[in-house]
């Protein structure tokens, strides 16, 4: 299936959806389903293994867990979602540096925490739950930038200062994206937001959109999903936001083309992540 007939598929059932748009958990939960996908017999094993600890009602295994770290987010937390690349929107130079707990320090830490079979398996079952969620964090564009203007000489806090109107597609939800990063965290309207606790049937959609992407775009087609260098991630994140993401004005609706290139983005970026977490993980638990 052409990701353009993927595509159109996926937009068809969101418009006969009543919720929301999502990269939130649904996006995530995405991700975390092409990786399972990608996971070794034995890294499998015990990934299901310590997820069994600790689990929750919304959280009890692989793909359930994706939404965890969101879920569980605290001010000391909260930084390991992102990494901020600073940059003015006029091409000049800025000194401003990215929080010292971040997003690559997180993956840092829980991949030693993860691989290392001597740590409590509690601590090694948490771990795994932020490298689920962190490694699709990554891969949302704006979770790696932070645009500087003269109106805003400390950062758009990637995005969530650029105030767009909420385009036509997101008119019945309550609270539709007035900002270019939540904009981006609904996936620019790739999925439909699926309940939790998951549902069989929610379960299945995120399996069947999982494996429609995986079809779109195979593992052979992004010969770059082999790359497990979060740093790496960050920069492609970078590019995507200088080229694509910025390319609207503020304070008005994103065009059509402007949300179906997105779409399009955001397909790619959450299946090259699934891929790349199922590699990591296999290293890790192998």
């Amino acid at each position: 299936m052409k990701l353009r007939n993927l595509l159109a598929s996926l937009l068809l059932t969101a418009s006969l959806a009543p919720s929301a748009w999502c990269w939130f958990d649904t996006g995530h939960m995405v991700v975390a389903s092409i990786a399972e996908d990608q996971l070794s017999t034995s890294a499998r094993a015990e990934a299901d293994r310590l997820l069994k600890i600790g689990s929750t009602d919304k959280a009890y295994d692989f793909i359930t867990a994706a939404p965890w770290a969101d879920d569980t987010k605290t001010q000391q937390t909260g930084p390991w979602h992102y990494y901020d690349v600073y940059f003015r929107a006029d091409g000049g130079s800025t000194d401003l540096k990215p929080d010292p707990e971040n997003a690559i320090v997180a993956i840092d830490r829980f991949s030693k925490v993860l691989a290392d079979k001597s740590k409590p398996d509690a601590d090694r079952a948490d771990a795994l739950r932020y490298l689920i969620h962190i490694v699709g964090d990554l891969h949302q564009p704006l979770h790696a930038v932070s645009r500087v203007t003269d109106a805003q000489p400390t950062g758009d806090r990637g995005g969530n200062s650029f105030q767009i109107l909420p385009p036509d597609e997101f008119a019945s939800m309550r609270r539709p994206p007035r900002n270019l990063h939540a904009l981006w965290d609904f996936g620019a309207g790739l999925f439909t937001s699926i309940p939790r606790p998951l549902t069989v049937q929610g379960r299945d959609q995120i399996v069947t959109e999982g494996r429609l992407l995986e079809a779109a775009i195979p593992a052979s087609s992004v010969p770059e999903a082999a790359d497990l260098v979060p740093l790496d991630w960050v920069a492609e994140s970078v590019d995507l936001s200088k080229r694509v993401v910025y390319d609207t004005p503020e304070g008005q609706k994103p065009s059509q083309a402007y949300l179906a290139n997105a779409r399009q983005v955001v397909a790619k970026r959450i299946t090259v992540a699934g891929y790349r977490l199922g590699a990591l993980l296999n290293k890790l638990l192998g």
